[in-house]
């Protein structure tokens, strides 16, 4: 068969397998299925297509790409996550997230490479199916399993009543957690080929603390630029103008992968400029935009980022049946109990940090779910397929990592996902908001209390007082909104009763949205996606 034929058959295969993913992922979501999120299920079906395939001999061809993985795939998640990311929900936990999100990941890889490496020198794991330095290898292995995919997670937390801390904790950690593994793993590779010594440590700090900040500012630098050419855009006449909201689309997107490409050309990390491009582009570039474009926008990155999704996770289903697998079985069996082991030094050392300061401590059983959201995803699997060789300079991937890492994945993504509702139900966090979470009556909320509708029967939120976010509030209304736009009092307009249900929810004694007369805010952009 000629390479062409391979081609339209691998394309045939995938298609169709994305069509039945989408279809259960809906049928799962109408019938309420939370033993069975999602990205579980389109995990599943990858396993039984890859199976088909390799039946039917086309299992080469539709071997795992990291190309169209890292630069087709995975950007379009990323934005989303930026752009759909709670801002004042972030910054309120974003001492706890940052916490989780950075000095975790450095915790997580950490303990999962040191342990990796101890059992090489054991001799548990077999040093011939490791590169030629072990300890090097080790460490960027624990660097990319660090990275958590609680898309499974978020998907049932999104769907039932839970304490607002513990969403905002997860989703917080999720969307940063994956640029901060991405980061390390590259400062780890870029010394794959010298030698290791006592000032290797700080000089990976050293190149993890420039590939981060420099990534940041150029996500907000060509984020800004396109905020700052819409912002003049938008006092043009455009009413003759055919189609205007496909060019004010156009700049959104555009712009934020030119960030992706302009932070990898520089040898910065596209995935975090593109998420911090993301922020600024929902924070400022959105407001710019006509209402139609809006709308049009917000659903088309949410369209984007659940088909690449579904996509993503049907793919490495794929791998399980289609891949050359090569066996160590030190890796294979302790893969995961170190990933777990790892994730709980994590949780436990930076919550007994975090406590220290905050008026409202995380509470045990709040702990332990975050421990348990602690899934492998695609991310972990795309870097270590990238591994480096430290005996081959140039050549990327071991075998028996790349086994045991996607054993990882598809374990903790089937186990822990579909756990997720039991466990909200064994640790009593289902049914709750902040306030029962903590015990606490209406009388001690006036200060800390951020309520949906500010009345008895809303939600309650707790927020811890953040100086950073009332500083930069203060700079942003009077300096940078008139510069390059944003959310301002001409953003409110007057919704129907059947827009303000779509916008708003139901009331929580299900009656409907309060008030349906009222003059509300245009929503700011959001979804579930990571």
């Amino acid at each position: 068969m000629t390479e062409s034929g391979y081609v339209s058959e691998e394309l045939m295969v995938v298609w169709l397998l994305l069509i039945v993913a989408l279809l259960t992922a809906y049928l799962i979501q109408r019938r309420r299925f939370r033993w069975l999120p999602p990205s579980s299920s389109a995990m599943l079906l990858g396993i039984f297509a890859g199976a088909v395939s390799r039946l039917a001999g086309l299992e080469k061809p539709l071997r795992f790409s990291p190309g169209a993985f890292f630069y087709a795939l995975l950007p379009p998640i990323v934005f989303q996550a930026g752009f759909a990311m709670k801002k004042r929900q972030f910054f309120a936990n974003s001492g706890a997230i940052l916490m989780f999100a950075i000095l975790g990941t450095f915790i997580s890889a950490l303990v999962f490479g040191l342990t990796t490496y101890l059992l090489v020198l054991i001799r548990i794991v077999r040093r011939s199916h490791l590169a030629g330095s072990p300890f090097v290898e080790c460490l960027a292995y624990g660097s990319a399993i660090s990275s958590i995919d609680p898309v499974a997670t978020l998907a049932v937390l999104a769907d039932v009543e839970v304490p607002p801390i513990l969403y905002n904790l997860v989703f917080g950690e999720s969307v940063l957690n994956d640029a901060v593994a991405i980061v390390l793993f590259r400062s780890m590779a870029d010394f794959s080929n010298r030698p290791f010594g006592f000032t290797t440590l700080p000089a990976v700090l050293l190149r993890f603390c420039i590939l981060l900040l420099g990534s940041l500012l150029i996500g907000v630098g060509v984020a800004l630029a396109c905020a700052f050419v819409l912002k003049r855009l938008q006092g043009a006449d455009n009413s003759d103008i055919p189609n205007s909201a496909s060019y004010e689309i156009a700049v959104v997107v555009m712009g934020s992968y030119l960030a992706y490409l302009v932070a990898e050309v520089a040898g910065m990390s596209g995935i975090v400029a593109l998420f911090f491009s993301g922020i600024i582009h929902s924070h400022y570039t959105y407001y710019s935009a006509s209402p139609g474009s809006q709308v049009s926008l917000r659903h088309f990155t949410e369209f984007a980022a659940f088909v690449c999704e579904m996509c993503v996770f049907a793919y490495l289903g794929l791998q399980v049946a289609t891949m050359q697998h090569a066996f160590d079985f030190g890796l294979f069996f302790t893969g995961i109990p170190l990933a777990v082991a790892s994730r709980a030094c994590n949780i436990g050392l930076c919550s007994r940090i975090i406590n220290t300061w905050r008026e409202h401590p995380l509470p045990l059983n709040l702990q332990k779910m975050l421990l348990a959201v602690g899934l492998r995803g695609a991310v972990a699997y795309g870097l270590v397929i990238n591994l480096p060789r430290s005996d081959c300079p140039g050549e990327t991937g071991v075998p028996a990592i790349e086994t045991a890492a996607l054993l990882i994945v598809v374990v903790t993504t089937l186990g822990l996902g579909s756990a997720t509702g039991p466990l909200l139900r064994h640790w009593e966090l289902e049914g709750k908001d902040d306030a029962a979470l903590y015990g606490l009556s209406w009388a001690g909320l006036s200060d800390s209390m951020a309520g949906e509708h500010g009345g008895r029967g809303a939600r309650i939120e707790l927020e811890q007082q953040s100086a950073f976010h009332d500083w930069f509030r203060a700079l942003d209304e009077e300096f940078l909104k008139p510069l390059f736009g944003g959310r301002t009092t001409s953003s409110r307009t007057r919704l129907s009763d059947v827009d303000r249900a779509a916008y708003q929810g139901v009331a929580p004694d299900g009656t409907g949205a309060p008030e349906a007369d009222t003059e509300i805010q245009m929503q700011q952009p959001q979804g579930g996606g990571r």
